[in-house]
């Protein structure tokens, strides 16, 4: 009988597909096979060890009747079946497809570690399969001290004070950990990506952005609150989001009340810089993926969008991803930021060189530009732009052209929407001189609407950049600009 057995699972892969749930799965002599499969309400997960010195064993998985009658009957003494546990909620979203959100039992660090464990499943949110790590509501008051917020109340993952975030190092995939944080009563989340472990006493590394709402205050993932690594937050939180930054927004594992009304620190953008929110939770998800998007616009196309924030996008699909802010919701969404110059804080640029690329890897930086990676945003062979100049005026324009503004003239151009078309207004073209990298006044000597100023000797009754005279008045500058492209 065993050499039957054994002649089959050398013919088998040949025929009809071994490894496979519809087919069955091979254990080699002296080896084992953890396997998780679709049976029962949370799944069936057996670890499988084949101690005989010679013949393979077969398992038959092609039904729940053959898996449940294996599982069941007496085995011969050469193999023994563990009973496990699935190892995340990813893995039961998975192998059963559709399972409701709930509290389900998983063990993350396999047989022969931990023991298992309690967990609230999001199942359907944002892709589903993620794994809430914890859970702080104030109504069940602060974690006493940062070494109590790494695990608390394991055995109740719906309770006001519930951690489990010692368990971290369990969701690592390819070294990356992915992480979601969200605040109930609050539309605004952040899901990225991080190289580092964030309970690890080190500088957060390789931070991607796959749907970033909230990002003011030093916004950079999370990293340990006290440590050797950087400015401590005074053992305020276990982890925070500020980065190298004594502030401790975005607060996980909070020891005191902050704020009045007193909570927890969330963000100052949404809340002010005194509030606090009543509900923080922190999700994690062993996928280390970053969907290939080449631009705003076709995440918000693809449904991928959670409003506007930071993202991470390859413009014309060349195979090297930044990250970005995009601007969902202005004139139909969809917007990548390709420029952003503050003036007032950043001067201005050194070269033409800086101008198309400077800080790619910081969209949120007062001298910013992807202009190099322009070309990987036409779209039915053109452009299509926006300009605006933040705290001077409301204006905008909204236009599309066929040429590269980087390198040529302007053609092509069709207006969408303009509010400024005074100092001969037409589109953006290269302007070839020491003031600007490119300009809209088209086919002229001047070069209001400014793209990539390099000098701020334009004129102004104070320094700064020539936007227009519809836009700040005549022979007054501004300090600040922004260009987009959809």
């Amino acid at each position: 009988m065993r050499l039957r057995i054994a002649m089959m699972i050398m013919t088998t892969p040949f025929m009809l597909g071994i490894n496979t749930l519809s087919e069955g799965y091979r254990i080699p002599f002296s080896g084992s096979l953890r396997l998780y499969l679709p049976y029962g309400a949370e799944g069936s997960c057996y670890y499988i060890q084949n101690n005989h010195a010679s013949s393979d064993l077969f398992v038959p998985t092609k039904t729940s009747t053959e898996w449940n009658a294996f599982t069941a009957a007496s085995k011969p003494a050469f193999i023994v079946a563990t009973q496990c546990y699935p190892k995340s909620c990813k893995e039961i979203k998975d192998t059963l497809g559709s399972p409701a959100d709930g509290v389900y039992t998983i063990d993350s660090d396999g047989v022969g570690g931990n023991a298992q464990y309690q967990v609230s499943c999001d199942m359907t949110t944002d892709g589903g399969g993620w794994t809430r790590i914890f859970r702080h509501n104030i109504a069940g008051g602060y974690f006493a001290n940062t070494a109590d917020a790494l695990s608390k109340n394991t055995a109740a993952p719906t309770g006001n004070l519930h951690s489990v975030i010692n368990k971290i190092g369990d969701f690592v995939v390819n070294g990356k950990y992915r992480f979601r944080q969200t605040w109930p009563g609050y539309t605004q989340k952040n899901i990225w990506l991080q190289t580092t472990n964030p309970t690890s006493d080190v500088v957060t590394a390789g931070v991607v952005p796959i749907a970033v709402n909230l990002h003011s205050d030093y916004w950079n993932g999370l990293e340990l609150g006290n440590g050797t690594h950087g400015p401590a937050n005074s053992n305020q939180a276990l982890l925070d989001g500020s980065a190298q930054r004594s502030d401790w927004w975005y607060a996980i594992g909070s020891t005191v009340a902050y704020g009045t009304p007193a909570g927890i620190p969330m963000a100052s953008s949404v809340l002010g810089s005194n509030v606090g929110v009543s509900e923080v939770n922190l999700w994690i998800k062993e996928d280390d993926t970053v969907t290939n998007y080449n631009s705003c616009k076709a995440i918000l196309d693809a449904g991928a969008s959670i409003g506007n924030g930071l993202y991470t996008i390859d413009p014309g699909n060349t195979g090297t991803k930044i990250p970005v802010y995009c601007d969902m919701t202005t004139d139909g969404g969809g917007w990548t930021r390709i420029m952003y110059h503050d003036y007032s804080v950043a001067g201005v640029f050194a070269s033409d060189a800086e101008a198309l690329n400077v800080n790619s890897g910081t969209p949120l930086a007062k001298k910013y530009s992807i202009l190099n990676r322009l070309a990987g945003f036409y779209r039915g062979g053109k452009l299509e732009l926006r300009i605006n100049w933040p705290g001077t005026s409301t204006k905008r324009n909204w236009w599309t052209q066929t040429s590269n503004f980087t390198t040529s003239p302007v053609a092509g151009y069709t207006a969408v929407a303009i509010d400024s078309t005074s100092n001969f207004w037409g589109g953006l073209e290269y302007n070839g001189t020491a003031s600007t990298l490119a300009d809209g006044s088209v086919n002229h000597t001047n070069w209001f609407y400014a793209v990539g100023a390099k000098t701020d000797s334009w004129g102004a009754s104070t320094p700064g950049l020539p936007a227009s005279e519809d836009v700040a008045g005549v022979g007054i500058s501004v300090p600040r600009m922004e260009l987009w492209v959809k």
